[in-house]
C-alpha cells in the first residue's frame, strides 16, 4: 500500500512540474537578434534639398542611427556644423537645421549599424566601367542588402569606393574591369524579434506612427497578402513619423519592426 502511494504522489509531483514548464506565454519564444555590426563616419549627396531643414530619411539607409552631424555644406559656402538638431529618445537624430547653408546638398555624419535578423555575407565578382559598378546579385540580397563592407581588385588589393543602394562608385573613376564585392544583408525570413507594431495598411499606403519618439529609427516592414509571397520594405523613419510604402493599398496586412 505505501509503494502503492509512493507512486502516486511521484506521478502528481510529474505532473504539476510538467503543467508548470508547458505554461509559457506566446511572446517567451520571442528572442531579440539586434546587434550592431559596424559604426563610422560617411559623406552622403543630399538630393533635392530646399530649405535649410534636412530629415535625415533623405540620406540615411536602412540599419543606421545617426549618431553626429559633422558638417554640411552645398559645395560653395564654407561647410557648417548645426546647431539646431532633433534626436529622439534613444538619442538617433532625426532632422537638423542648417542656418548659413542655405540648400544643403551634402552632409558628413557619424553612425552606427545595427542588425535584427541574422546577417549573411557575400562576395561576387562584378565588372566597373568608368569606376562605376552595380550590384548584379538576386533581388534577394539586393533588397535586404544592408552594408557594403568590400571592394578588391582581383590581387586582391582593396580598393576605396563608396556606395548608395546597390551602385558602387570607385574613388578611382578611371577603372575598367572584374572586381569582388563583399556585402551582407539581413535574412527577415527567420527573424524571432517581436513586431513594434503590426494590423492593416492605412489609405495611402501608410503606417503612422508617433514622430518625436520614433522619427530617424530604421524600420523593417513585412507586408503579406494570402497566399502572395511577403514583400519586405526597409529605410529609416521620416521626421513626419509616417512611412508611405510604395505599391501597397490599404487591404494589406503588415508586421513592423523598429531598430
Amino acid at each position: 500500500m505505501k509503494k502503492t502511494l509512493l507512486a502516486l504522489m511521484l506521478v502528481s509531483s510529474l505532473f504539476v512540474i510538467s503543467c508548470g514548464a508547458d505554461s509559457t506565454k506566446p511572446s517567451d519564444a520571442y528572442k531579440s537578434q539586434k546587434v550592431e555590426i559596424a559604426s563610422g563616419t560617411k559623406t552622403a549627396t543630399i538630393t533635392g534639398a530646399s530649405g535649410n531643414t534636412v530629415d535625415v530619411s533623405s540620406f540615411a539607409t536602412a540599419g543606421e542611427k545617426v549618431t553626429e552631424i559633422i558638417e554640411v555644406t552645398d559645395n560653395s559656402s564654407t561647410p557648417e556644423k548645426p546647431t539646431t538638431i532633433k534626436t529622439n529618445p534613444d538619442g538617433g537624430i532625426y532632422e537638423f537645421t542648417t542656418t548659413t547653408v542655405a540648400s544643403p546638398t551634402s552632409v558628413t555624419y557619424k553612425y552606427t549599424r545595427t542588425a535584427i535578423a541574422p546577417v549573411t555575407t557575400k562576395t561576387i565578382s562584378e565588372s566597373a566601367t568608368a569606376g562605376s559598378i552595380t550590384i548584379t546579385a538576386s533581388t534577394t540580397d539586393t533588397s535586404k542588402l544592408l552594408y557594403v563592407s568590400l571592394v578588391t581588385d582581383l590581387n586582391g588589393k582593396n580598393m576605396e569606393f563608396s556606395y548608395s543602394g546597390t551602385t558602387i562608385t570607385l574613388a578611382d573613376s578611371t577603372f575598367n574591369g572584374k572586381v569582388n564585392v563583399t556585402y551582407q544583408y539581413m535574412d527577415m525570413s527567420i527573424i524571432s524579434e517581436k513586431p513594434t507594431k503590426e494590423g492593416t495598411i492605412e489609405v495611402g499606403s501608410a503606417i503612422t506612427l508617433t514622430a518625436a519618439t520614433d522619427s530617424g529609427k530604421s524600420y523593417v516592414c513585412k507586408v503579406y497578402q494570402n497566399p502572395i509571397t511577403p514583400e519586405y520594405f526597409y529605410g529609416i523613419v521620416p521626421a513626419t513619423g509616417k512611412i508611405t510604402l510604395s505599391g501597397t493599398s490599404e487591404i494589406d496586412n503588415y508586421k513592423l519592426w523598429l531598430y
